[in-house]
């Protein structure tokens, strides 16, 4: 008569159970990383976002250090359908194609009115920026200006600073707004 033997539990992990933990660790593994790429990618468009907004409030200051009737002529209210519509409601600056962006471009004071007739400009010289993988982003500056006479001896100029680039072949348009504010012709 062969004799019983009992198995004993032995401290520790069996195969299955180490196989079944690797897998979910491998799982885990997999969800993070997926993660961590999605963020880079964000991470850049947020970035570019930032820029944008830098570049933009960079011209907001420069032009709240400008006279009020400047003698360039940098201040001078646009003409067009960027003057009816500064917010562009119509998203026409969003629309890739220049056919339909163009003629709203073409009303607003751009690059060219920075320095125009010798004016100078203390701000960002070229709104060019490299990212780290060394991709460069071109933003381009734009700004819509609207004289409002509020009473006698008081004007206002409301200005429209936007700055548009591009992000995965489509424009992207971040826009701030600024005042200047004339009392008594001082």
């Amino acid at each position: 008569m062969q004799r019983r033997t009992f198995f004993r539990s032995r401290p520790g992990f069996t195969t299955i159970e180490s196989l079944i933990a690797a897998v979910v660790f491998l799982v885990g593994l997999v969800g993070l990383l997926s993660a961590l790429i999605q963020a880079r990618g964000a991470t850049s468009q947020a970035r570019r976002l930032m820029q944008a907004t830098d570049v933009a409030n960079d011209l907001s200051e420069q032009i709240q250090l400008w006279n009020f009737d400047d003698p360039n002529k940098r201040l001078d209210d646009n003409v067009g359908e960027c003057a009816s519509d500064p917010l562009d409601k119509d998203g026409k600056l969003l629309d890739p194609d220049p056919d339909i962006s163009s003629g709203y471009i073409a009303c607003m004071h751009g690059e060219l009115t920075l320095t125009q007739d010798g004016a100078k400009f203390g701000g960002l010289k070229t709104p060019v920026f490299k990212d780290a993988d060394g991709s460069e982003t071109e933003f381009k500056r734009y700004y819509i200006v609207h004289t409002v006479n509020v009473r006698e001896g008081v004007k206002r100029k409301q200005v429209w600073v936007k700055v548009r680039y591009m992000e995965a072949g489509q424009p992207r348009v971040v826009t701030t707004q600024t005042l200047l504010v004339q009392m008594g012709g001082v």
